[in-house]
């Protein structure tokens, strides 16, 4: 890339941008994703025995490392957007948006 060569907004940050807008939107859904059928299980409303409670404390688990996992997300494509510049070159821009 030559400093004369034109300077266009950078695609692959508005892609991140984009996707993190649109995660956000996702991210209460995901994280309670499995809350309602754990609370179920585990309410003696649905299911009960000792079956029960061995389904009930298997979905807690996956219940808190889906929410763990979830929390982790938005902060990993934040990283990411402030790693990328405002603006690439031209040729960059098409190279990414070739890429995809």
């Amino acid at each position: 890339m030559t400093d004369s060569e034109l300077k266009v907004s950078n695609p692959r940050k508005a892609d991140l941008e984009k996707l993190r807008r649109d995660l956000a939107k996702e991210v209460e859904g995901l994280r309670e994703a499995l809350k309602k059928s754990t609370e179920d299980i585990g309410g003696d409303h649905v299911w009960v025995g000792k079956n029960a409670r061995a389904w009930h404390k298997e979905l807690e688990g996956r219940n808190k490392k889906l929410r763990d996992q979830v929390d982790k997300l938005l902060p990993v494509i934040e990283a990411a957007i402030r790693c990328e510049p405002e603006k690439v070159s031209a040729t960059e821009a098409r190279m990414y948006h070739n890429s995809i």
